[in-house]
């Protein structure tokens, strides 16, 4: 029995999408990541054409007194059938990765400008991922999967069955991924850890709205969340209180800046400047007809097809 590579990319596809297309499209939650996201997934936003620069820079301040600053940018389009386009650059200021969205079709290609290639990768279906799932659920019923714990949060990300010919010896592959409170520390970055063991206390965040004002010439409407840690729950003498004040553009749906402080990891500030309202070029929304294409998709689904 085989186990065929698209269970991968529904699953993956259809668990870290949507989280992108959140950020963007809908007022993002404001204790999350900030970051310069572009919608890559589910309902466009359409007729608010706009593009602008994305800055997002890092600040912590360390005990001797000294600073770690860290900045990056992107440059993000948007017109007004909703297709979106972010242009990531490196330090130098040249292009490295472009990100495009078709919304009609589902479908993103991220783009390498200097190998002149692009690969395109559709969103999965419902049924596909619902067909993942219940593939999930039936290795798990033979015992192929652990079950899942009530304290965490998997993602398959590879499950293979194979035979070695006549022998017919069978053996399983997984890689998982799986995210657990007590666990998170050891096996995530300090900020995700962060994020996923402040979970308990984030959910008791309070709100303030901030009202409104312009930002780079554009209405915003502003809020601050925050959250206490009591002191001795994560080895702290005092009380942490982690904030986050977002600015959220309704006319454009995007958030037009953010500042999320935490004396654990600073500051990290994010920030739309240079907005521009027109529509851009129809060209920047599609690939160049000199790039070779390569379908990730219909790739995994031959490969699929051909273990069968």
């Amino acid at each position: 029995m085989h186990t065929t590579p698209l269970l991968f990319a529904v699953l993956l596809g259809s668990a870290l999408l949507p989280a992108a297309q959140a950020a963007v499209s809908t007022p993002p939650d404001p204790l999350r990541f900030t970051g310069p996201l572009m919608p890559m997934h589910g309902k466009a936003v359409k007729n608010a054409p706009y593009s602008a620069e994305a800055v997002s820079e890092q600040m912590q301040r360390l005990a001797d007194g000294n600073e770690i600053s860290r900045t990056s940018s992107t440059m993000n389009y948007r017109d007004s059938a909703g297709r979106t386009r972010q242009e990531i650059r490196d330090a130098a200021g040249d292009v490295r990765t472009i990100t495009l969205y078709e919304p009609a079709e589902g479908v993103t290609y991220i783009l390498n400008p200097r190998q002149k290639s692009a690969t395109r990768v559709a969103a999965p279906s419902a049924a596909a991922r619902a067909a993942a799932q219940a593939r999930v659920a039936q290795l798990r019923a033979g015992g192929k999967l652990p079950e899942r714990r009530a304290d965490a949060d998997d993602v398959i990300v590879k499950s293979v069955d194979r035979g070695d010919g006549e022998a017919r010896k069978q053996f399983q592959e997984k890689v998982r991924i799986q995210i657990a409170d007590s666990m998170a520390g050891s096996r995530l970055g300090p900020a995700m850890a962060g994020a996923f063991g402040d979970m308990r206390w984030a959910a008791k965040a309070s709100t303030r709205e901030l009202g409104s004002k312009d930002i780079d010439g554009i209405k915003a409407d502003g809020k601050l969340r925050t959250y206490e840690i009591p002191a001795g729950e994560v080895g702290n003498r005092n009380a942490i209180v982690v904030s986050h004040e977002s600015w959220y553009a309704p006319d454009l749906k995007v958030t037009v800046y953010s500042k999320h402080t935490d004396p654990r990891s600073g500051e990290r500030i994010y920030r739309l400047t240079n907005i521009k309202r027109e529509e851009p070029a129809a060209a920047l929304f599609a690939v160049p007809a000199d790039y070779t294409v390569r379908d990730v998709m219909a790739e995994r689904a031959k490969a699929a097809a051909g273990n069968r």
